[in-house]
């Protein structure tokens, strides 16, 4: 059989590009495998009533750091299979780490390190100085040997480090090809549902930054989590992209320190670090990440070109997004920026796809080109379209109740937005239609 790497879709010739997903060169040959030493047997279960099965009580198992629970909708639940995926050395090993010390004091932990060995394991130990006294640890890269191990002893939450280097009896192909990280996957969401064991799975990203290996390892586990960050800076923001237990699309921020990761729960002073102060080329935002309003500082500098050609760059804003705002500027503002350079950065690493910190960064390049401050206090939210005119933006309330919170007075939205705020909202909101307007307000 030939398999796609993207949707793991099936053909039995190979084909240039997968009919189901669109993606060229990547169909790869698959032995079919017929093994069934070491397949795991399941009990056979007659079917039941749905209003019985919600009879039954549903507990979550806190891990002891609040951030990551939160994440995960408020702690583990039994059976589940959770996948995190991340560039090399972004603390990955470290967080899995944490909470296998923390789930080890509350019943039989099992840390399976495939990668690196247990002295290496035990170095990282006495550097987070947590309690590791109840951890097993067990290098071991078989995930046969791994399933005779939990039935023996018993082990209620175990960890994967990493999918990628594991391999399964039942699969052919080498580690990390498509069949075993498949195969692999497959096994261990067998083991966690029959025997009711929690499973963290460590998995590797490809230079584009999506997971290795098929699209269909996302699809088995319960839960993919994705742990970004510069690895020069010590932040590093954890994401929920699927959760079949809890909500999607929410973020913790956590510090990498000398001691292991420590969870920042007041986000807001990691990503505003210029809140009362007036600087040139430098406006606050707010943006919804998943069902969490963030206030981020936008920063933007505009200088004149030293060579031929200039030079746009945006570091966690869209780069597409970002040309059709300095396009705007151009065209509707009447704003030369053909012969400067335009660099706008999200402060504190993080990635946003919020449009409503369109108008924020519209600010920001406009203060930096005329070298004028933006007064302190002052927030934007607001979508900018290509006529120029500010766009309505979602859970208005829910944003300016976190900008109330974090102490800002003055706002600015869309005009569209202004029946749809609360009365009891105490900071001073301001609604215009069109950009132009806005520009010549503040400066």
């Amino acid at each position: 059989m030939f398999s796609c790497a993207n949707c793991g879709y099936q053909s039995v010739k190979w084909l240039g590009k997968c009919p189901l997903c669109g993606a060229w060169e990547s169909f790869s040959e698959q032995k079919e495998t017929r093994a069934t030493e070491g397949q795991i047997t399941k009990e056979r279960q007659p079917p039941r009533l749905l209003k019985d099965i919600g009879k039954e009580e549903f507990k979550r198992v806190a891990t002891g750091i609040d951030e990551f629970d939160r994440i995960l909708g408020g702690g583990v639940v039994r059976g589940e299979m959770i996948l995190i995926g991340g560039e090399p050395g972004v603390g990955k090993s470290t967080l899995l780490l944490e909470v296998a010390s923390r789930l080890s004091q509350k019943e039989k932990t099992l840390y399976v390190s495939a990668e690196e060995s247990s002295q290496q394991i035990s170095l990282r130990a006495k550097r987070l100085k947590t309690d590791f006294d109840n951890l097993y640890i067990l290098g071991e890269d078989d995930l046969q040997e791994v399933y005779n191990y939990i039935k023996e002893e018993g082990f209620k939450f175990m960890v994967i480090d990493s999918i990628q280097v594991v391999q399964c009896p039942i699969a052919d192909g080498s580690k990390g090809t498509i069949g075993q990280i498949r195969g692999c996957a497959d096994y261990l969401t067998q083991i966690a549902k029959s025997l009711g064991v929690v499973i963290f799975v460590v998995g590797h990203v490809t230079k584009e930054g999506a997971l290795a290996g098929p699209k269909l390892l996302e699809h088995i586990v319960d839960c993919v989590l994705y742990f970004e960050g510069e690895i020069v800076t010590s932040y590093r923001i954890l994401k929920a992209t699927k959760n079949r237990f809890g909500a999607t699309g929410d973020i913790a921020v956590f510090e990498m320190t000398s001691e292991g990761l420590r969870e920042i729960k007041k986000i807001n002073d990691v990503f505003l670090p210029h809140k009362n102060k007036p600087v040139s080329g430098s406006s606050v935002v707010c943006v919804i990440e998943g069902l969490r309003p963030i206030l981020i500082e936008l920063q933007s500098l505009v200088s004149r070109a030293s060579f031929g050609v200039v030079r746009r760059r945006s570091l966690g804003f869209d780069f597409n997004r970002f040309s059709l705002l300095v396009a705007i500027i151009e065209k509707r503002l009447r704003l030369s920026l053909s012969s400067e350079d335009v660099f706008l950065n999200v402060a504190g690493g993080l990635r946003i796809n919020d449009t409503a910190a369109d108008l924020g960064a519209v600010v920001a390049i406009v203060s930096s080109f005329k070298e004028k401050d933006i007064p302190a206090g002052l927030i934007f939210i607001g979508e900018v379209g290509l006529s120029g005119e500010l766009r309505r933006v979602n859970n208005i309330n829910l944003r300016l109740k976190s900008v109330e919170r974090a102490g800002f007075n003055r706002c600015i939205i869309p005009e569209g937005n202004l029946k749809e705020v609360d009365k009891d909202v105490k900071i001073k909101v301001e609604g215009f239609g069109a950009l132009k307007e806005i520009i010549d307000e503040i400066f």
